[in-house]
């Protein structure tokens, strides 16, 4: 290798361009090219998109390809159609159109050019012709242009690429552009890089003082800018595709089926953070895919943004299915020796009601009796409010089982005992110097909360149910930075569910967060909140195995539509005259007989008099209500490796229902 524009000379290592072609970068040691690859990020800046509809990969789809798309069969066959009217319009209205062209001044020949002019005109508006013509000549111009004879346009060369650093450069930081450039060049800048830095030049835009500040640190530290604090430009590994442009995760391509609607059939499927908002919930039974297939794409895609300082994520994770090494911030794992992050029994609760209203309803068991809920709400009020006045803070898990032991409630102090075991008390209390506080994640983090159901399980819910409400605590806090989207991810959600956090499923997505909901079945949910989170949650996902009492629950949400059902009626009737049949003996049966036995219904009986039997269809069509997905389909045709999805956004459009391949 040798240096370009230096003459010979070996390259130093570093990332260049990919001498096979493809749009990569690869890298160099000095000596010879590695197996390490990173996507080329101006290929990629650059790249067709088109963003139209929810849940369609916008990277990679060009909107020319994608407008021909819609020139369907139906167009082409309707220009075809008033193709063929033309000649028979132009004999049929000849005489009158030149009449009419003549009594206003036209003569000889200019009289028929009007004539074919408007004809034409005429028949192509009607008949669509410009937009199908297009989209022929973009599929076959270039063998028409082979063929002998046509003189061949000569190829332009390609247009150069816009300036990704164009805000910078016209205000007169080229130094700092030219940084970006030579980072890009030498595959020194990844996409998270390129999305965390334009954030930060976007939102300097008209301000030259803080635009000058943002120049002077690019020079200085150049792709590293506004780094996250884990110092990390990339996740460890990428389990699915990613387009940070757009905010986007590809989780598979939507069937070919009849039933899906054409907006997404046989598109790519993603799903992005403004679907999010308005939560998800997903429904499907242990081994179907939901938590690889589904859940880890959508934790990689809110890891990937809060790298690019826009959003947190929280994953409550009750089987392990989300250890994955150095992916997150802060890993709280209660049965881990070597963990180091303890939390914090009160998620930073700015007041004592706050925090006793949140670990009361985290505490007390499902169905507990009005009577006893108030009362273990004021217990722990009186008791936090009492030693925040007396010692300036709120008391660990051991002084508060000692403070409500003195008179608290009985069923709270059985509760807050079944806390107290050493992984525990050692999660709460000790662990002091990282401790994780729910108010954290109004900064871009990413959290991963291990639940120790082996060991404890009752004290894993409880813990389970402290977080999430926290997390709608926070969320919901007037102060909120709601520029940082906030998401949640719970599996097995049904049992860490209550009313409250039901109810803040609303307050979250006015502020930029999500929750999404992973459950095996909805009997999991209490039967009082089931109707509720299912009106709470925007987006909903099925997969393929759900019971029955699911499958009609889901339908009966999903809801009916008219369809145009037709009937089609076929009998025979008899028409008897007299006379008499002629023919062999072995024909000469009564008229009736012959009706009702004949093979070629409606053919004449009867030479002489007679009779004939004639054969009645009659096609009728009416409107019906038919289920989107019936509770049959959704049992019965959703295939393995397969999801059912319709996504909602926060100004209120919504997807049908839309079977997506996860494999595709």
């Amino acid at each position: 290798m040798t240096t370009e524009g230096q003459g010979p000379g070996p390259l130093p290592p570093g990332w260049y361009a990919d001498p096979s072609g493809a749009p990569q970068v690869r890298y160099w040691t000095g000596t010879k090219w590695t197996e390490r690859t990173r996507p080329d990020v101006q290929s990629w800046v650059h790249g067709p998109r088109l963003v139209d509809v929810p849940g369609v990969f916008a990277y990679g789809r060009d909107p020319e390809a994608a407008a021909a798309v819609r020139v369907s069969r139906e167009a082409r066959q309707r220009a075809l159609r008033y193709l063929l009217y033309a000649p028979l319009a132009g004999v049929v209205l000849a005489v009158p159109a030149s009449i009419i062209l003549t009594s206003i001044g036209l003569k000889g020949a200019g009289v028929w050019l009007v004539y074919l002019v408007l004809l034409l005109g005429a028949c192509g508006w009607a008949g669509g012709w410009v937009p199908v013509g297009r989209v022929l000549w973009a599929q076959h111009g270039d063998r028409l242009g082979a063929l002998p004879g046509l003189s061949k346009k000569r190829k332009a060369p390609p247009p150069p690429k816009p300036d990704m650093w164009v805000d910078l450069r016209q205000a007169g930081h080229v130094a700092a552009a030219s940084r970006l450039d030579s980072a890009a060049d030498h595959g020194e800048l990844t996409d998270v890089d390129y999305v965390r830095v334009v954030r930060v030049i976007r939102q300097a835009r008209g301000d030259d003082d803080r635009l000058a500040a943002v120049a002077a640190e690019i020079e200085d530290a150049g792709p590293h800018a506004w780094l996250h604090p884990s110092g990390q430009r990339d996740l460890p590994a990428r389990l699915g595709e990613h387009d940070l442009m757009t905010g986007q995760v590809r989780l598979g391509v939507a069937s070919t089926s009849a039933k899906n609607p054409a907006t997404h059939a046989g598109q790519t499927f993603a799903l992005d953070a403004e679907v999010l908002r308005t939560s998800l919930l997903v429904i499907g039974p242990t081994g179907s895919g939901k938590t690889r297939s589904f859940a880890r794409p959508i934790v990689e895609l809110l890891g990937l943004q809060t790298l690019t300082n826009m959003a947190s994520v929280v994953v409550i994770d009750p089987h392990g299915d989300y250890a994955l090494p150095g992916f997150f911030d802060v890993d709280i794992d209660p049965l881990d020796p070597d963990s180091r992050w303890g939390f914090d029994l009160y998620g930073g609760a700015r007041n004592p009601a706050e925090a006793a209203d949140r670990l009361a309803g985290a505490l007390l068991p499902p169905g507990v009796e009005p009577e006893a809920d108030a009362a273990a709400h004021n217990g722990l009020d009186a008791a936090l409010s009492w030693f925040r006045e007396r010692e300036g803070r709120y008391p660990t898990l051991k002084e508060l089982i000692a403070e409500l032991t003195e008179g608290g409630p009985r069923l709270l102090v059985e509760r807050l005992r079944l806390l107290d075991r050493p992984a525990l008390v050692e999660l709460f209390d000790g662990r002091g110097e990282q401790k994780f506080s729910m108010r954290q994640i109004d900064k871009p983090i990413r959290v991963r909360i291990a639940l120790p159901e082996g060991a404890y399980p009752q004290a894993a819910r409880i813990l389970a149910r402290l977080a999430v409400s926290q997390f709608v605590q926070t969320v919901s806090a007037p102060d909120v930075d709601r520029s940082i989207f906030k998401g949640l991810i719970v599996d097995d959600a049904g049992r860490f569910v209550d009313e409250y956090v039901v109810q803040g499923l609303q307050r979250a997505r006015a502020a930029n967060a999500g929750l999404i909901l992973l459950a095996q079945s909805m009997r999991e949910f209490p039967e009082d909140l089931r109707a509720t989170v299912f009106a709470n949650t925007g987006c909903k996902a099925v997969f393929a195995g759900i019971d029955p009492q699911d499958a009609s629950y889901i339908a009966d949400f999903w809801g009916k539509q008219w369809v145009a059902e037709t009937t089609v009626t076929t009998g025979q009737e008899n028409t008897t005259r007299s006379g008499t049949i002629t023919g062999p003996p072995e024909r000469r049966r009564s008229v009736q007989s012959m009706g009702r036995n004949a093979r070629r219904p409606g053919q004449l009986l009867a030479l002489t008099g007679g009779s004939s039997v004639t054969q009645q269809r009659s096609v009728a069509t009416r409107p019906v209500e038919r289920y989107v997905w019936s509770p049959s389909e959704i049992i019965n045709e959703i295939p393995t490796g397969h999801a059912l999805v319709s996504l909602a956004t926060a100004e209120g459009f919504r997807t049908p229902p839309v079977l997506v391949d996860l494999r595709g």
